[in-house]
């Protein structure tokens, strides 16, 4: 079992940051030596520089439908880290589905193989109507799956044809070179009895939202159990809020003023570290940490937690 930590870049966090119409007009005690051309995504890239430093095997971007679109940024991303694996999350109503799998492999190409999929739990029906997604509601887990069979089947097969309730394509399918790259690995979310059925028929990784040991320890068993019902293995994975600093009245202190949610490890180095050794030991080998002050905190858990994390872990990777 190898376990795989990302650090989360989200478009909407810091959202005036670096952004040119922030800078202060006025003249300051420092001076400002960041030229014309730097803007919001070179703050992205530095993020990522930062992950990538600090040991994260990977950066994953959650879909913001106020924000810059997270595939742009992992392609920008990618040439500036290229080490890490990027996972743009994106919705299924985004596109051709077929149009989507040729966007793969170009980023398959681009970065030789870093790619991976996270495809966004859909929002509420009024927020998915503002964005041009009409689809019934009891379809949505429908069309995901679809989704992913028509990209799927286009990347692997040529000629490729289906035509179902969402999507048709007929003769599909790449020639080469586009057809010598690998699928990208595919994300999952959700908790309920339908979204976990899907991951256990079409994901290769489930992230579950950071929850208690014991609710996740179920969770856990249960998506394995319906996996192996599909004759597949899915890994199961987390995105955990985290924030920590060397004394844990520190860390509370600044947990505080940040507005975490009641589901983040906050404490010292050691104990944060701990503290995800104990997801890991469930079983779950995906980990998505998040913080906010994304660049200065992807140093502080990357430099302090990472290696303490690796090291309690070095066990549960052996015994797998």
């Amino acid at each position: 079992m190898t376990i795989q930590v990302y650090w989360q870049i989200d478009a909407a966090a810091d959202a005036a940051r670096s952004e040119r119409s922030a800078r202060p007009n006025a003249l300051t005690l420092f001076r400002d030596v960041r030229t014309s051309a730097a803007n919001r995504y070179d703050y992205y890239a530095q993020i990522a520089q930062a992950a990538a430093q600090t040991a994260f095997d990977g950066g994953f971007l959650p879909y913001r439908a106020g924000s810059d679109d997270s595939r742009t940024v992992a392609a920008v991303i990618a040439r500036a880290a290229p080490r890490l694996t990027l996972i743009p999350e994106f919705p299924a109503w985004v596109g051709s589905a077929v149009y989507a799998a040729k966007q793969a492999v170009s980023f398959q190409r681009l970065t030789h193989e870093r790619l991976g999929w996270a495809i966004a739990t859909p929002a509420d029906a009024l927020t998915r109507a503002r964005d041009g997604d009409h689809v019934a509601e009891d379809e949505l887990i429908e069309r995901t799956e679809e989704f992913l069979h028509v990209a799927r089947g286009v990347h692997g097969e040529r000629p490729f044809s289906h035509a179902g309730v969402h999507f048709e394509v007929e003769g599909g399918g790449f020639d080469a070179p586009l057809d010598r790259v690998a699928f990208p690995l595919v994300f999952l979310q959700g908790e309920s009895d339908e979204e976990l059925a899907l991951s256990a028929r079409s994901a290769d990784v489930h992230l579950f939202a950071a929850a208690p040991v014991a609710m996740l320890r179920g969770l856990v068993e249960k998506l394995d159990a319906l996996a192996r019902g599909e004759g597949r293995s899915v890994a199961p994975g987390v995105i955990q809020p985290v924030l920590a600093r060397e004394f844990s009245d520190e860390a509370w202190q600044d947990a505080q003023r940040a507005r975490l949610p009641a589901s983040a490890i906050v404490g010292n180095y050691a104990d944060v570290a701990e503290r995800l050794a104990a997801l890991a030991a469930l079983g779950i080998t995906h980990f998505v940490l998040t913080a906010p002050s994304s660049l200065e905190e992807a140093y502080a858990i990357g430099q302090h937690v990472l290696p303490r994390f690796r090291a309690l872990t070095e066990g549960v990777r052996a015994a797998a």
